[in-house]
């Protein structure tokens, strides 16, 4: 079968839409380059559109918090993986970056003094300030600015309905170079080879490797890291995949929806197995890797509800006759979608918090990705801080890049990483295709485009679809939340059968709208994208953040940290290797320590009190962080740090 070839010259190919793809068309296009964006769904339709729309923006909740802060954060919630240079990016243009979806029609909710947007009460998972911002109209507000971005500026050509199959490269001395890509269009039923000298992979995370257990767009089949891994690009700590803690188990229309984060649980929730017993306390103090990891030990362990999860206990919080009114409006206020998930999902009891909810965790976020520098460009090496050049021309945004959060992400990060990072490799693309303007050999093309136009009329007896689902399932049991060498080498066996299948994988020979060449192609990406889990997965041997070995201990925090490196050649194969990190003084590290456990111990210490005394205290922390009334005003000078010590 032939498909018909069609051939286009730009400057910048951004692939993916979301919030990370349409900021750095955007900024790619007002440095002056002539962007296409390529997407698979319409424009703008992602996982920053299905959002809860919190966003983090430094200094809103307290002036003192500081950019060494918050990129300090960063590293230590993320175990010393991220790159002190990338957080501190993440750091210095938090502000600015988040104004760049405001210059798009985003409308924040403003304080009481009216001179900045309004931060919500509590911080969200791992923050240890109030730096985090909700939107009435959670991640579509996010979505509709970012479709602005793309659909108003004149340097922008846009495709939907379009998968971007092959990053094409050229060999320049000992460093490879961009030279375009291929896209299928499908509505159009033809090829689309497109030179260009630079290329933003912006194409989401790998969760729907995990579905039904999942929240995410069901588009994130791993394209990302296949792309750029099968190019010769290095991809960083694939091991972590970040799992919600707390979506819904059941019935199966919500399986996978979001119901609560760590902050939600607020100061009396707790986590409880199928017996009653608590496996967990002062939940709101936790992140999201604590949480999920309490959860599968207890499935693990047998304790399990009876959905595979546990039990979101946050009836505690209702019963004081002062503070429980606050409580429920604090839950109204802070994640309404989730509520509304529960409401529905569980019924009415649950959605008057009159009994606990049955939760599980769910794929949500890809914090490994691209190894790439704080402006978003391929880098590579041997462990060297991430300083040599990876792919001229390569850079990456939003999950597809890694770096940034290390072993766990925190709440609200990622709207301000697409922004940060989008606004940071538009420009830098941008200026590396001024710098690189001469033509490609078409000949380089030729390899790839064959071997496409062989898989339209692909005999064989196996469903790509089919496949796919044997994938999902065992990944969820072998890479999911929690692992062990057996299972490592499952996945390792079941991969390699499932890509021999490749070419035995039935594929019509017509050409517009394929399914079973798109399912074919996603697949192929998936089982790409679990290979490089599961080999890091496996070079990391005990549990550290979002990877989690219940057959090994966790890696200590005065340890050496560093972060595994994947990346395939074309003669040897996957291989994986380390790259050392920069630890935190260990005069911080105790320190932290020390304040956390402070922290938790208060907590404990709350909950066990007689009811007239934590009543009183909690009423007072809701006035502090709500005001009297539960509308959630600004806060008093101090933030709730200061609230919460003076309460008790």
């Amino acid at each position: 079968m032939t498909i018909e070839t069609e051939w286009r010259d730009y400057d910048v190919v951004v692939v993916g839409s979301g919030g990370s793809g349409s900021i750095a068309a955007h900024a790619a296009a007002e440095s002056g380059a002539r962007v296409l964006v390529v997407s698979k769904d319409p424009i703008g339709c992602s996982d920053t559109k299905i959002s809860e729309g919190a966003v983090t923006v430094r200094e809103v909740g307290d002036d003192s918090d500081t950019q060494a802060g918050l990129s300090e954060n960063l590293q230590m919630a993320g175990g010393d993986l991220p790159l002190p240079s990338i957080t501190d990016a993440f750091a210095e243009d938090s502000k600015v970056s988040y104004d760049t979806f405001r210059a798009h029609g985003l409308r924040p909710p403003i304080n009481a003094a009216g001179d900045k947007p309004q931060a919500m009460p509590l911080p969200m998972g791992g923050h240890t300030k109030r730096r985090s911002v909700g939107h009435a109209n959670n991640g579509v507000a996010f979505g509709h600015a970012g479709w602005q971005a793309v659909i108003q500026n004149a340097q922008i050509d846009y495709i939907e309905d379009a998968w971007f199959l092959e990053l094409i490269t050229d060999e320049d001395g000992a460093a490879k170079k961009v030279v375009g890509g291929l896209i299928y269009d499908a509505s159009g039923g033809k090829l689309i080879a497109v030179r260009a000298p630079s290329v933003v992979i912006a194409a989401g995370g790998l969760s729907t490797l995990y579905f039904p257990k999942t929240d995410t767009m069901r588009g994130n089949t791993g394209d990302a890291y296949a792309v750029a891994a099968r190019a010769g690009a290095d991809l960083v700590d694939m091991e972590q995949v970040q799992f919600l803690p707390f979506c819904l188990a059941s019935p199966p229309s919500y399986e996978g929806l979001l119901c609560g984060e760590p902050s939600t649980a607020s100061f009396l929730g707790v986590l409880r197995d199928k017996d009653g017993k608590v496996i967990l306390d002062g939940v709101y103090l936790r992140t999201r890797a604590e949480c999920s990891s309490a959860i599968m030990r207890a499935v693990e362990d047998g304790r399990g509800s009876p959905n595979g999860g546990a039990y979101l206990d946050m009836t505690e919080n209702m019963k004081p006759p002062l503070s429980g009114p606050y409580f429920y409006r604090f839950l109204e206020t802070s994640l309404p979608s989730a509520l509304k998930n529960a409401r529905q999902a569980l019924g009415k009891k649950a959605g008057k918090v009159e009994e606990a909810w049955e939760v599980r965790p769910g794929a949500h976020y890809m914090m490994g990705g691209i190894r790439v520098d704080a402006h978003g460009a391929s880098v590579s090496g041997n462990g060297d801080g991430d300083r040599s050049r990876g792919i001229d021309g390569l850079f990456a945004a939003g999950q597809a890049m890694g770096g940034v959060f290390g072993a766990n992400r925190l709440g609200s990060t990622s709207l301000t990483e697409a922004s940060v990072f989008g606004n940071r490799s538009g420009r830098a693309s941008a200026e590396a295709a001024r710098n690189r303007k001469s033509g490609s050999d078409d000949a380089l093309f030729a390899s790839s485009i064959d071997t496409i136009m062989k898989r339209f009329g692909q005999s064989g007896s196996v469903a790509a679809a089919t496949l796919k689902v044997q994938l999902q399932k065992q990944s969820w049991e072998c890479i999911g939340p929690v692992r062990t060498a057996d299972r490592l080498a499952k996945i390792d066996e079941l991969l390699e059968g499932w890509t021999q299948q490749l070419d035995d994988v039935a594929i019509p020979a017509y050409t517009t709208w394929n399914q079973a060449f798109i399912e074919f192609e996603e697949l192929r990406n998936m089982l790409d994208t679990a290979k490089a889990v599961a080999i890091a997965a496996k070079e990391r041997d005990a549990s550290l953040g979002g990877h989690v070995r219940l057959d090994k201990g966790y890696i200590s925090a005065f340890s050496q940290p560093y972060s595994t490196v994947v990346r395939h050649e074309a003669n040897a194969g996957w291989q994986v290797q380390r790259a050392a990190r920069e630890r935190t003084p260990l005069q911080r590290i105790v320190s932290y320590k020390i304040q956390d456990a402070w922290r938790k111990a208060q907590a404990k210490a709350l909950r066990l009190m007689p009811m007239s005394v934590k009543d009183k205290i909690l009423e007072k922390r809701y006035r502090a962080i709500m005001g009297a009334s539960g509308a959630a005003p600004q806060v008093e000078p101090g933030g709730v740090d200061a609230a919460i010590g003076e309460a008790a």
